[in-house]
């Protein structure tokens, strides 16, 4: 076994806090929100893994052609799983250390939170956090506060107030320095030609060139950011135990980069290189939005995977093995399973109180419902 296998399968403290890594995570942040700014200057779309990942999956299951916003969910996806299998391969101990040691039934409830709080709530860190900030989404603004307010008070709980995890006493996390900048930036560079292929691809190759590529960047940015590290997720919510700040700079870095393109394609006249942009509501729908985001952070909190590297996460964590590992991906099914069951009643809720006008045309993509 592997060192980070050995501390997951005892657990001491020391095994759970790792290091504060800001020029790794703030890396990490700026090619999360490069594949945000690619994805919407190219193809107008909004990068919320939650509002991707769950209509596809409903696209699946209802044989919906594979098309238009559909196949380029789909790429975007293969994408994503693409970039997390680059980290298993150059950066696994830092993006994959061993899944934590939580019961299978806590992984399972906490799938079902996050799948049916981002399908409430419509939105996760990525679509209301790196997406709909810089947007000035009111329902963004409201949702991100709310999460992490609630993710963060379930890491308290289970740390500090019931014990029944790990706790340590507060601190902030020592600086990692020399930073490990290597992949890092090797994810970097290859992440800037990326780029220049979704953008400049030409004639059909680039339905399938432009969403696989800002997948691809989104995937590597979440290995090296250390946002599919469960450990360090919980460790920068656990406010009041060893604080590490790094996701911080996820988000920040993330923001800096989207919010240059989301502020541009606010004025009038502005179009995407191809199609048009997404638009998600600003406003409106505040209580199943505060309800869903409460959820998604509950979720959240237990056990530190959101939809991202849920999907990116699923294969490297499955590939460790029977316990864990195995319950990662019980996690990842139960998060799918729990979007498509509460969008199902939520559709059936919502169309009694929708014209028939309003019914007929079916809306494909996840924007145009208002996902994130």
């Amino acid at each position: 076994l592997t060192q980070a296998h050995q501390c997951n399968l005892l657990l001491p403290l020391s095994c759970t806090t790792m290091s504060f890594t800001p020029i790794e995570s703030g890396i990490g942040g700026l090619l999360i929100g490069l594949s945000a700014a690619v994805a919407y200057y190219a193809d107008g779309k909004i990068t919320g893994i939650s509002g991707i990942f769950g209509p596809a999956l409903r696209g699946v299951f209802t044989c919906q052609p594979i098309e238009g916003g559909q196949l380029w969910k789909l790429c975007f996806l293969i994408g994503l799983v693409l970039g997390g299998c680059v980290n298993l391969g150059l950066n696994q101990d830092f993006a994959f250390p061993a899944a934590l040691s939580f019961s299978p039934l806590r992984y399972a409830a906490a799938g079902i939170c996050v799948g049916m709080g981002t399908r409430a709530g419509r939105g996760c860190t990525s679509g209301h956090g790196i997406c709909g900030l810089p947007r000035f989404s009111l329902r963004s603004w409201i949702a991100v506060p709310v999460f992490m307010a609630v993710a963060a008070a379930t890491v308290a709980v289970t740390r500090h107030g019931a014990k029944i995890d790990p706790a340590s006493p507060w601190a902030v996390a020592e600086l990692q320095w020399p930073a490990k900048w290597e992949f890092p930036l090797g994810a970097l560079g290859a992440s800037l030609l990326l780029s220049v292929a979704a953008i400049k691809t030409p004639g059909q190759a680039r339905n399938y060139v432009s969403p696989l590529a800002a997948g691809t960047i989104f995937g590597l940015g979440l290995g090296c950011s250390g946002m599919t590290s469960q450990a360090k997720v919980l460790n920068f919510l656990d406010v009041g135990g060893t604080w590490d700040p790094s996701l911080a700079f996820v988000m920040g870095c993330g923001v800096c980069v989207s919010f240059p393109v989301m502020f541009w394609s606010e004025r009038p006249g502005k179009a995407p290189l191809h199609g048009q942009f997404e638009k998600p509501a600003k406003t409106g729908n505040y209580g199943s939005l505060v309800i869903g985001a409460a959820l998604f952070g509950l979720g959240w909190g237990l056990i530190g995977v959101c939809p991202g590297p849920a999907v990116a996460g699923v294969i490297p964590y499955a590939a460790q093995g029977w316990g864990d590992g195995l319950s990662f991906g019980l996690a990842f099914l139960m998060i799918a399973l729990a979007w498509l069951a509460t969008d199902k009643c939520l559709r059936m809720w919502e169309a009694p109180k929708q014209s028939p006008k309003a019914v007929e045309p079916a809306q494909p993509d996840a924007a145009a419902a208002g996902y994130l």
